[in-house]
């Protein structure tokens, strides 16, 4: 009999490429995981790993067993379902981990307009950076997790997970009030001289700052971190230095900054609800999933920006409150529209 936590190290494999990636994702040791894989090919009796040069590849067989592990994990899933009800006397859950930059504007009223289903469902909900919650999404801890892409990053592609799009919006540079920086047709080169404050090490945010920074020629001096955007406004305000800042981000503060839109082309956030292929039919989860697709378009129904150049950080929050500033995302063959969606296979 196959091993259900084998086989899921096999799927892992097959999307990361590599063993280390399948521990680190796993939380595993490379040799236990390698173990594991080795006791899958004894139980399954056939050869799922074969050396290709220095790097390990999988062998047809283990290609077959990772095209039949989708519906294998549905059966799975719908199983735990079930017992889960009859364990809580027919009351469901999911977890949800979702970005603390969106908690505040898009959640609540997800969560309301989802209870108005009156479906028997509990929610578990916590705060998580997107390289995080995915791994979490993989490993089966949570059920939904709210994620984020940048520009210039390429589309996040992870076999046996699903993304909705939700929304996108403009990332903008934010400066002091009254800094020289703040004027029209700024290039983004003519900030390589600046202390920047980013999002930590290893979230996307942070890669996505780094990149455009590179494309603009320049290493930035990074002198402070945090995932907390009202914490990065604030160090903004009181001139410890300068960031690229979501438009929504910028809409729930109230700091005296300004927003420059750097020349060139957009810089954008693009924001989905990651869902297991194997789970995307549960009626519970659907249902959540339908909730944030409906708020996302109420919240951001206009497709396309209010303004370039500069803007004071408090006018750019009136115009977001009034939905005139973000803009449902259209640009990707893997996030296509506002709630379609797709596998990322």
């Amino acid at each position: 009999m196959l091993d259900f936590r084998r086989l899921r190290l096999l799927t892992l494999f097959a999307s990361l490429g590599t063993v280390t990636a399948v521990a680190r994702t796993a939380r595993l040791t490379p040799s236990a995981v390698s173990q594991q894989l080795a006791r899958l090919e004894r139980e399954v009796g056939m050869t799922l790993l074969q050396r290709s040069g220095r790097q390990l590849a999988l062998t047809e067989a283990g290609r077959l067993l990772v095209d039949h592990a989708e519906r294998i994990f549905a059966e799975v899933e719908r199983t735990e379902t079930a017992l889960s009800q009859l364990r809580h006397g027919g009351v469901g859950q999911l977890r949800l981990a979702t970005l603390p930059s969106i908690s505040r504007r898009v959640v609540p009223r997800a969560l309301a307009r989802f209870a108005e289903a009156g479906l028997p469902v509990e929610i578990g909900l916590r705060e998580v950076e997107a390289h995080e919650s995915l791994p979490a999404l993989q490993r089966g801890e949570i059920e939904l997790a709210l994620v984020d892409q940048y520009d210039p990053l390429p589309a996040l592609t992870i076999p046996g997970i699903d993304l909705v799009a939700l929304f996108s919006e403009l990332m903008y540079l934010v400066v002091p009030a009254g800094s020289s920086l703040a004027r029209p047709q700024l290039e983004l080169a003519d900030c390589a001289d600046q202390r920047w404050i980013t999002c930590q090490q290893g979230t996307f945010c942070h890669t996505a700052i780094m990149s455009v920074c590179a494309a603009a020629g320049f290493h930035p001096d990074i002198a402070h971190t945090s995932n907390d955007f009202a914490v990065i406004q604030a160090m903004v305000e009181a001139g410890l230095g300068i960031s690229l800042v979501p438009q929504v981000a910028i809409a729930l503060t109230r700091y005296d900054i300004q927003c420059v839109a750097p020349a060139g082309p957009p810089i954008r956030r693009r924001l989905s609800a990651a869902v297991r292929s194997a789970s995307r039919h549960r009626p519970a989860l659907r249902r959540l999933v339908e909730a944030f697709t409906a708020v996302a378009a109420e919240l951001h129904p206009h497709p396309e920006p209010a303004f370039s150049g500069v803007i004071r950080a408090e006018e750019l929050s009136r115009r977001v409150e009034e939905g005139q500033q973000a803009t449902a995302f259209t640009g990707s063959t893997k996030l296509v529209g506002v709630g379609t969606l797709c596998s990322c296979r």
